[in-house]
């Protein structure tokens, strides 16, 4: 993505979050012409389009509705208190070009925003293609962390193992395990939010693990479950 095409993106910046998973902190949503071809939930089982709340927010970010440029979306991270905790990308990604090559532009600036802060997201984005995976190391050494998010056991591994980066991973919603370690010999736990209801806020893991080998897993749940739960089950 060219740094002119930022410009006819809308990002939303909210200050103080009602979504009861995350707690009352901020954070932002990005249009869905951010959201990658390499995401398996593309329009296909998406929790964000489930949500009726999260859902209409989203199309009004992304129909140009709500939310503003990027540069304030970058002035509004620039003014929170030193410290604060805050999630990027309740819906939506990091912005990436046709080729699937996230924007450089867009990791350096949100990466020098959140100097200072406690930042955190989650990517579908595929971090086999070119400079993706460096980016990613880029941000998360500056204290942005992007977690990679997965839907296998040896795709996590190899986020982990092969390119060094945090991993998450959807499960199937009839997981009953809530601990256990991969293949690769990785440890994965689910969601403290699912297992002890716990809020982001709260729990903090996502953006500080106390291990770099740790797998955090989400079971798939609401209307989406069973839909989610049939791609899971092709996925090797």
């Amino acid at each position: 993505m060219q740094k002119t095409t930022l410009k006819n993106l809308k990002f939303q910046f909210i200050k103080k979050s009602g979504n009861k998973k995350t707690g009352f902190m901020p954070v932002t949503y990005n249009s869905a012409a951010t959201c990658p071809n390499s995401c398996i939930f593309k329009n296909n089982g998406c929790y964000a389009s489930q949500g009726y709340y999260t859902r209409l927010n989203w199309q009004a970010v992304t129909d140009g509705r709500r939310g503003g440029s990027f540069k304030e979306l970058l002035n509004n991270i620039k003014a929170l208190p030193p410290l604060t905790f805050w999630r990027a990308h309740i819906a939506g990604d990091i912005p990436a070009n046709e080729r699937g090559e996230v924007s450089e532009v867009y990791i350096n600036k949100i990466s020098e925003a959140n100097k200072g802060r406690r930042g955190y997201t989650y990517t579908h984005n595929d971090i086999n293609i070119k400079n993706n995976s460096k980016l990613f190391k880029k941000a998360n050494n500056k204290n942005f962390i992007i977690n990679v998010s997965t839907e296998s056991e040896a795709q996590a591994d190899q986020v982990i193992n092969r390119h060094k980066l945090p991993a998450v991973m959807v499960v199937k919603s009839t997981e009953h395990r809530n601990a256990w370690t991969t293949a690769g010999g990785n440890k994965v736990i689910v969601c403290p939010a699912q297992t002890a209801g716990r809020s982001c806020i709260d729990c903090q893991l996502c953006a500080d693990r106390p291990s770099p080998r740790l797998i955090i897993a989400f079971k798939a749940h609401g209307n989406a479950a069973k839909k989610i739960n049939n791609i899971l089950e092709n996925i090797k």
